[in-house]
């Protein structure tokens, strides 16, 4: 089995110092970037891949991000909240069956608490860091995102979660870090790296993050990336790369 169709859904955007990504690289230079989820409509239900930021930040955003609200600065609409993307598509938050999260940073578990009916996927390492983070990488776990009733389901590594979907453990953002393998019915796989390779720079020039908890981490995931895209010939979607956004097919419309 397989997924039938994959829809990409915007969640607004950031202006983030170049250096962040691309580590010692373009310092200096403020980008924009996108955020956004990814709906897999799996013949057993939908599942989510990440849930984008906080739509309370819409009216209230020093009080959803602190501190990010102002060096950050999110542009977020309110069509861009998760539930308002479903919807235009016909789904409500309790078709979801499944969540998957690349990890738990502020930019992809912004709407996590309204999906506390549902398994959310996430490596056992990351949940356990991000209750309890290292000082010098923990400003991007938020709190306040995460502290819900949620039912976690950990995995310890690469698995597959569904028919046709798979995890794979990418340390280096972040402890926990996993990037996400679909395979669509007619035989096209993706690869969606969250945050293992935010640009495709990253991957091109074996660059890591700047705020990596492992820069070693970091590149060994992408040349294991590199290489389970070649042996699956499956493409490879970066998690925040403009010009890659740019040109994808996204809600309303399904990914082709």
């Amino acid at each position: 089995m397989a997924v039938e169709k994959i829809f990409i859904l915007p969640g607004g955007f950031l202006n983030v110092d170049r250096s962040i990504l691309l580590s010692s690289m373009g310092m200096g230079q403020v980008i924009k970037i996108p955020v956004y989820s990814v709906l897999l409509m799996d013949p057993d239900g939908p599942i989510l891949i990440d849930l984008g930021l906080n739509p309370d930040g819409v009216q209230n955003p020093e009080k959803a991000w602190g501190a990010r609200a102002k060096l950050i600065k999110p542009q977020l609409h309110e069509e861009d909240d998760v539930r308002r993307r479903l919807k235009a598509i016909g789904l409500a938050v309790s078709d979801i069956k499944m969540v998957i999260l690349t990890h738990m940073h502020w930019d992809h578990t912004g709407a996590l608490r309204f999906f506390t009916h549902c398994p959310v996927v996430v490596q056992r390492d990351e949940h356990r860091f991000a209750f309890n983070p290292d000082p010098f990488i923990s400003s991007p776990y938020m709190p306040n995102h995460f502290h819900h009733p949620v039912d976690y389901q950990f995995v310890e590594g690469d698995g597959f979660v569904a028919p046709g979907v798979s995890v794979i453990k990418t340390a280096g953002h972040t402890p926990g870090h996993q990037s996400v393998l679909v395979r669509v019915a007619g035989g096209k796989s993706y690869i969606f790296t969250g945050d293992a390779v935010p640009l495709m720079d990253n991957l091109k020039l074996k660059v890591p993050l700047g705020n990596a908890y492992s820069a070693k981490q970091c590149v060994e995931s992408l040349y294991r990336l590199e290489h389970l895209a070649q042996l699956r010939e499956a493409e490879i979607i970066p998690s925040h790369d403009m010009s890659v956004y740019a040109i994808m097919d996204k809600s309303p419309d399904a990914l082709k």
